[in-house]
C-alpha cells in the first residue's frame, strides 16, 4: 500500500494486512460464476483482531500536492476547514503546501501563483510539472518531457535475480554522472536510435513495454 510520509515528503510502499472488507470482498469472488471455495490464508484471531475494519481512505495516507493544488485553483482558500469526505490528516496538508510553496506555486499568504495555475493544467505531480514549465522556460524542453515521461513509468531497467551482474553492468553503461534524470534521458535516446527496438532492449536488460509507454507519453 502507498503511504505518505509528510517527514520525508515522499511516497513509499509499505506491506500492511489487508481489511475484513477487503478480504470479505475477495471471498466473494470464489462462486460467484461457477461452485467455489475461498481458503482463508489467517486465522480467525488474526481476523478480528489484527485486520481492520475497512481500509485507509487513500486521501488520507498519499501525498496531496495535486489535491491542494486542484482545490486552490477552485478558489478553495481555508484547506483545514475544508469538508472532506475523509478528513486527510493536518500534518500532510500542510507538507503539500509547504511543497507547492517551494516550487512557487503558492505564494505567502497560499494564494495560487501564475506558475500554479499553470501546473494545474498539467496532469502531472507538480515537481514534474514544474520541470516542463523550467524546460520550455530554458529550450530544452524536448529533453525535458522525455525525461518526464519516463520518470512517469515502471522502471525501464530490468534486474533478473538470476544475471543481477550481467544487468548491473549493462546498467552502468547508460549512467551519467551528472544526474539519475540525466541518464534516464540517454536510455531514452538511444534506445529511439537502435529504431526502438524490443531485442535491444531485451540486449540491455531495459523494460521494452515501459519504454514504450514512456514513448506515447512524450
Amino acid at each position: 500500500m502507498k503511504v505518505y510520509n509528510p517527514k520525508m515528503g515522499m511516497d513509499a510502499l509499505q506491506v500492511f494486512p489487508e481489511s475484513q472488507a477487503a478480504a470479505n470482498q475477495r471471498s466473494g469472488r470464489a462462486g460467484r460464476t461457477g461452485p467455489g471455495t475461498c481458503y482463508r490464508l489467517f486465522t480467525e484471531s488474526a481476523f478480528k483482531h489484527e485486520m481492520l475494519t475497512a481500509s485507509v481512505p487513500e486521501i488520507q495516507r498519499t501525498n496531496l500536492s495535486n489535491v491542494v493544488l486542484l482545490l486552490k485553483s477552485l478558489r478553495v482558500d481555508n484547506l483545514l476547514e475544508f469538508g472532506f469526505m475523509d478528513p486527510p490528516p493536518t500534518d500532510n496538508i500542510l507538507n503539500s503546501m509547504y511543497q507547492l510553496w517551494i516550487l512557487g506555486a503558492l505564494d505567502n499568504t497560499s494564494a495560487l501563483t501564475d506558475v500554479g495555475r499553470h501546473m494545474v493544467e498539467f496532469p502531472l505531480d507538480p515537481p514534474l510539472a514544474k520541470m516542463l514549465q523550467a524546460g520550455a522556460r530554458m529550450g530544452c524542453g524536448a529533453e525535458v518531457l522525455t525525461i518526464v515521461s519516463v520518470l512517469s513509468v515502471p522502471t525501464v531497467f530490468f534486474r533478473p535475480p538470476d544475471r543481477a551482474d550481467e544487468s548491473d553492468a549493462a546498467r552502468e553503461k547508460f549512467f551519467v554522472p551528472e544526474s539519475d534524470h540525466l541518464t534516464l534521458l540517454h536510455v531514452y535516446n538511444q534506445w529511439k536510435n537502435n529504431g526502438y527496438r524490443g531485442d535491444w532492449c531485451e540486449r540491455h536488460f531495459l523494460q521494452n513495454k515501459a519504454l514504450r509507454k514512456a514513448k506515447e507519453c512524450a
